[in-house]
């Protein structure tokens, strides 16, 4: 994989400004900015919210590049709009958090679909509802500099992950069993999380290879290191990476509830897409203080994250849904969801292939072709945290 291309940002649209207002409530509600027309969100000041909790399979939300339903939705107060106060349960891979919703403790998931579709393929009658990263953004990396020059050197090694069960790892091991290798025997997995502990196990040869994803190899990089990064067929042609769940029987009994965090989460699309960089890191670490990077200047906390940031939106087709809106936003095409079916299928990852509606809905993405766009990117482009 190619360095992350960070040199062109997405094209501008329109100029109306943003008023910024104080944040509504610190760490949850977030800052609900007004327009100059009309404000963005709209202030829950006279109504009691509805508390619910998403699931995220990975145990920090550490990253504006996370923020598509984290930091984004709370701080400009799109959760807010739709009456719900939302809670975001970090936790070490998506069966955990899968398997809480599955049991009525939370209402959504958002993490790889590679565990939304494992988790159908057990009986878990839930569905992705809202894509946000298309295209895929997982890789095998080993250093540059060291003995492994081909995938096939890794035979015997052991292989890094970001927790036991990783939802990243399951494509992988569908793509060595491809190979002709037995997954489970002719490499070793190891946790090593998504931080800089991680990068130290590559380095002091705990483990010889890491599998992980845009951003996190984004940070890695701007720690030094230099990878070598593989992605075997057929890992460059997936797509379906990562997508917002929830029950099917929730999507029946309260479709409402549904329909608004669809909403919000598609408009937090928008903005990542047109809001600077830099403000929506700022915005992220206020919402997120134990998340940003205490040896760090706030000047090399804005680089770093930048950096991931671009890292995930170049995998979010932001081009296509949002400036040229020749894709809808949130929508995937059933081909990309059938590709890593079939892979996950060919590797004994999933039982059986089912039909693509199993596991993913258009049912709420109406609401994409609802919202004022040009407004959107407008009043996203005048953001300052």
């Amino acid at each position: 994989m190619p360095k992350w291309d960070t040199s062109q940002p997405p094209p501008a649209t329109s100029t109306r400004p943003w008023r910024r207002r104080r944040l509504l409530r610190a760490g949850l509600a977030g800052a609900a900015l007004a327009a100059t027309r009309a404000p963005l969100a709209q202030p829950a000041l006279t109504r009691v919210l509805r508390k619910i909790s998403i699931g995220y399979g990975v145990r920090t939300v550490d990253s504006a590049a996370d923020g598509f339903f984290s930091s984004i939705p709370i701080g400009l107060g799109f959760f807010a709009e739709e009456g719900l106060d939302v809670d975001i349960l970090p936790m070490a891979g998506a069966t955990p958090v899968i398997d809480l919703m599955a049991n009525g403790k939370i209402q959504f998931t958002t993490h790889a679909t590679a565990g939304l579709m494992t988790a159908v393929g057990r009986g878990i009658a839930m569905q992705g509802f809202i894509c946000q990263v298309p295209d895929y953004f997982t890789s095998i990396a080993v250093l540059k500099d060291g003995p492994i020059k081909r995938l096939e050197d890794l035979k015997g090694k052991i292989i890094g992950t970001n927790a036991v069960g990783a939802t990243a790892v399951l494509p992988v091991r569908a793509a060595l069993h491809k190979l002709g290798w037995n997954p489970d025997t002719d490499v070793q997995y190891l946790a090593v999380g998504t931080g800089l502990p991680a990068l130290d196990a590559i380095r002091r040869d705990r483990v010889q290879a890491i599998v992980a994803w845009d951003s996190i190899f984004a940070q890695f990089e701007y720690f030094g290191a230099e990878f070598r990064y593989f992605r075997p067929d057929p890992i460059p042609q997936l797509g379906f990476t990562h997508a917002s769940n929830t029950m099917v029987e929730t999507m029946e009994k309260d479709p409402a509830l549904v329909a608004g965090m669809c909403r919000a989460l598609l408009k937090s699309v928008v903005v990542i897409a047109a809001a600077e960089p830099d403000e929506l890191t700022r915005l992220h670490f206020k919402l997120y203080p134990a998340a940003r990077p205490s040896s760090l200047s706030d000047e090399e906390v804005l680089r770093f994250d930048t950096l991931r940031l671009r890292a995930r939106r170049q995998f979010m087709r932001l081009q296509q849904r949002v400036f040229d809106r020749t894709e809808r936003i949130g929508d995937v095409p059933d081909e990309s969801i059938a590709s890593l079916r079939d892979l996950l299928a060919a590797g004994g990852e999933i039982p059986v292939p089912l039909p693509v509606e199993r596991y993913f809905t258009r049912r709420f993405l109406a609401e994409a072709d609802r919202l004022d766009i040009p407004a959107l990117i407008a009043q996203a482009r005048a953001f300052r945290a």
